[in-house]
């Protein structure tokens, strides 16, 4: 036995599932052991589709070729030759066949061994004569050189092709004897030339063979010494009957719109029996040629004929209406609200724009102060930049659309020092909280927990949740009051947005989400199961003091800052109108931060708070409150308000406002969406109307309007001497009602139509002494005295201990100079109280008690 191959070959491959007894690799088996040919038949291999073993590459393994082996009707395979392996043709003149595009892998071992090698040992890949074992008979080459070159090469292509279409040729070389230049030949193919590329393309005429010639560098020194070696493999090629190479007839025959934002293509040629056709060649199932319900997007329209030949593609295009800004005007005219908005070059607003959706490509485009951009969908920034200045305005319908790339939203404070804090919320994402005042002391930005109802410090590095208020304090530089204009900048925020884990009577300090007003009155009825229907903002003022009669000086000097406060009965505010105060609107601006509580656990059931698009206004978005200029007696939605503002001041600018109103939907009791508590952010004073020992600073009541009503009203004041109670404003029946306010200590009745009711008090809460009501006559109904309660306060080793020794408490807040609620303990139940380590750096602070029967007493402490 002669032994031609010791040669190593490496070839990458796909495996080939057959079956065959004594394979050992159930999922593809290998032909192992000693294995004559003549058992084996093309039917042996029928489960496998492209690879055939000899040999696992360890055991010794040859397969005889006692008679002629033809494995043409298992399709292009690769025949691999394992390390250790013999292909044996010594037993006689046989030989092997293999479909055109079919390969030999030669590995290390054994290979091919011929018997007395002569040209009768052949093997055939297709019609090609690819080797002899001596290389004789016309064959391409020996079996010396199959060993040498570690296999043969192949041929494949993209077979079956259809006409007109590109036929793409591909040689792989044997792994070993490169480089090679390559030669094809077939039909179509004129005058062939040797290339160093292995593939070729050509277009589709007609069926047939094509034939790859392989040239390498390496001698056949077998045949003819110092003659290039030549490898032959060839590729069958199946032309189908073709479709014209004209590209279909198609248009689309219904544009989308903003609510309906897709179309539908229709093709109306070609058309035959058989004919499918796609869009996108995602698939050829469609056989009416109309695709309906087409989204947005660019589409090569093709058709398939029955001999699976497809047609070149025509691009159809499902688009919105568009307006382009370029610079200078709109094309081809100003967009409406139908229309997809594209900027491509700079702009500045002169107006509200509306449009379906928005796209900014480039240019520095700007929505100027009280203009509203309103989109339908949604906000594309690609290039150049989009930045809503101070009161501008992002309205987005659709809850579901999605922004992309980032906006500049800017938003003005009122005048803030150093030490004022403002109450912020982000209307984009990402945004963190130095980012929104990088002057601010790292240490001053603050969150709001509410289980234990106490402010958390937040790393200023941390980013700001959505529809989550902070708190953060006036910029270092900021030595006396001054405008703060903060930059936010991030993805507008869109769409519907929630918290949850919302607990039972406690306070959430929230924030307006979106780049927009948000509706008060519609956030808090979609909340109405979890939340009380009170929204309290803080106001930072200048000190009003100056300019007024008696002005004072230091301590009497007061500044107003508090919280203004809005529910359904409507606001109140905490300056003067003519000191510059306005009253909450009931629009919450965006980057408003507010607070709020949740319902009593007798009326709370859910745990979820909901902040979506439906809530969004147009415009509206100036500072934090607009004056509410409302005087109708009915608005459209039919809710009747009779309302009266009634304010507590004095001569060196103390001011404190509450609010009671007879409303549609209201009650003698409480009402969560007509009664807020008073959060007495004031440090001087506070000024309420009382209902069930509950101190409000917004109360309604029932209709219709009994002038025989009674109200007792409260205040607290941390100073003594002269205040005066007046009327600010009144609406609905009360704009023509007396008004008289009852001064149990004095016993007066006076007419606060003709004018304020001064008075003078000590320092201290007194709940007994006021009644508002509608005629002079003889007091109707109980009177409202409550008992005075000693409540001691002391303070030592950081430690503040609260007793009284009268009536139990029910409730202890404690804030500092700033009006900043630092502390609040609600349900205390007991004569007693004591606080632990609470850490406020020597600083003045603010105790409220208020007791079970209603009475509320103010401690100051020095800690």
């Amino acid at each position: 036995m002669k032994t031609l191959l010791h040669k190593s070959g490496v070839f990458i491959i796909v495996l080939l599932l057959f079956a065959f007894s004594g394979i050992v690799n159930a999922q593809c088996p290998t032909i192992t052991g000693n294995v004559n040919s003549s058992t084996l038949t093309s039917s042996s291999f029928a489960s496998c589709g492209g690879i055939i073993n000899i040999g696992n590459g360890s055991t010794p393994t040859t397969l005889y070729m006692n008679a002629e082996l033809n494995l043409t009707s298992l399709g292009a395979i690769q025949l691999i030759v394992r390390s250790g392996a013999t292909l044996d043709f010594s037993s006689g003149n046989n030989r092997l066949y293999l479909k055109e595009g079919s390969s030999i892998i030669i590995q290390s071992g054994e290979g091919l061994v011929g018997g007395s090698c002569n040209a009768s040992e052949r093997i055939y890949i297709g019609t090609n004569l690819l080797a002899s074992c001596n290389g004789g008979a016309g064959a391409d080459v020996s079996f010396a050189d199959i060993v040498t070159l570690g296999g043969t090469g192949s041929a494949t292509s993209n077979s079956p092709v259809c006409v007109g279409n590109p036929i793409n040729l591909s040689a792989a070389s044997p792994p070993n004897g490169g480089p090679y230049t390559y030669s094809w030949s077939g039909p179509g193919i004129t005058a062939p030339t040797y290339s160093n590329s292995p593939n070729y393309t050509l277009s589709a005429t007609v069926s047939g063979i094509y034939q790859v010639k392989m040239k390498s560098t390496m001698l056949n020194t077998s045949v003819t010494p110092n003659v290039p070696f030549i490898m032959i493999a060839e590729t069958t090629v199946t032309v189908n009957t073709g479709l014209s190479t004209a590209a279909p007839t198609a248009s689309v025959t219904l544009q989308p719109t903003c609510s309906t934002p897709t179309g539908t293509i229709t093709i109306t040629a070609p058309t035959a029996v058989g004919m499918t056709y796609s869009i996108n060649g995602l698939t050829y199932t469609n056989t009416t040629g109309v695709f309906t319900s087409v989204a947005i997007g660019t589409y090569s329209v093709t058709a398939k004929n029955s001999s699976g030949c497809i047609s070149p593609g025509t691009s159809v295009i499902i688009a919105l209406p568009t307006k382009t800004w370029g610079g200078s005007s709109w094309s081809p005219s100003a967009p409406t609200s139908a229309d997809n908005i594209v900027f491509n070059g700079s702009y500045s607003s002169s107006s509200d724009l509306a449009g379906c959706s928005c796209q900014v490509a480039t240019g520095t485009v700007v929505i100027n102060p009280g203009h509203t951009l309103t989109l339908t969908n949604g906000l594309t920034v690609s290039g150049g930049s989009l930045t809503f200045e101070n009161n501008a305005s992002l309205v987005q319908i659709n809850d579901a659309a999605v922004n992309t790339g980032n906006i500049t939203y800017k938003r003005k404070t009122t005048p803030v020092g150093k030490f004022d804090y403002t109450y912020w919320s982000s209307p984009v994402s990402p945004q963190s909280l130095y980012n929104v005042s990088p002057n601010t002391a790292s240490d001053t930005f603050f969150s709001f927990d509410a289980t234990v109802e106490n402010w958390k410090q937040e790393n200023s590095a941390s980013v700001m949740s959505v529809g989550i208020g902070y708190i953060i304090r006036g910029p270092e530089g900021n030595l006396s009051p001054a405008i703060y204009e903060a930059f936010f900048i991030g993805v507008p925020n869109n769409g519907a947005k929630s918290l949850t884990g919302i607990g039972a009577d406690r306070s959430y300090l929230l924030g307006n989400p979106y780049p927009s007003a948000l509706d008060a009155d519609k956030f808090l009825l979609a909340n109405n199961t979890v939340l009380d229907g009170t929204i309290y903002f803080w106001t930072h003022n200048t000190p009003i003091a100056i300019g007024t009669p008696n002005p004072g000086s230091g301590l009497y000097a007061y500044s107003s800052d508090d919280y203004a406060s809005y529910n359904g009965v409507g606001g109140t505010e905490t300056l003067s109108a003519v000191s510059g105060g306005v009253m909450p609107s009931g629009k919450i601006a965006a980057g408003q931060g507010f607070f709020t509580s949740s319902q009593l656990p007798s009326s709370f059931s859910g745990t979820t708070i909901v902040f979506n698009n439906s809530m969004r206004v147009v415009g509206n978005n100036s500072q934090f409150y607009k004056h509410n200029t409302e005087s109708n007696t009915k608005s459209a939605n039919s809710v009747v308000k009779n309302r009266i503002w009634l304010n507590l001041t004095n001569a060196q600018g103390l001011f404190k406002q509450t609010l009671l109103g007879y409303v549609t939907g209201a009650t003698n009791g409480l009402d969560s969406s007509f009664d807020g508590e008073s959060f007495n952010g004031n440090q001087y004073a506070d000024f309420y109307s009382i209902i069930q020992d509950k101190n409000l600073v917004i109360q309604g009541r029932a209709l219709p309007f009994d002038e025989n009503d009674m109200v007792p009203l409260g205040y607290s004041v941390t100073i003594a001497g002269g205040f005066t109670i007046s009327i600010d404003q009144t609406d609905g029946v009360l704009a023509n009602q007396e008004v008289f306010i009852e001064d149990k200590k004095t016993n007066v009745i006076h007419d606060l139509k003709q004018g304020p009711y001064s008075f003078t008090t000590e320092k201290g809460t007194f709940n007994d002494r006021f009644v508002l009501r509608y005629t002079n006559k003889a007091e109707i109904g109980k009177s409202f005295n409550i008992q005075e309660n000693v409540v001691l306060v002391s303070n030592k080793n950081r430690q503040i201990e609260i007793n009284s020794s009268v009536e139990t408490i029910n409730k202890v807040q404690m804030y500092d100079l700033s009006g900043r609620l630092i502390y609040q303990k609600r349900n205390v139940n007991t004569n007693e109280l004591a606080i632990f380590n609470l850490v406020q750096n020597h600083q003045t602070l603010l105790i409220k008690i208020v007791l079970q029967n209603g009475q509320t007493v103010t401690k100051k402490i020095v800690n």
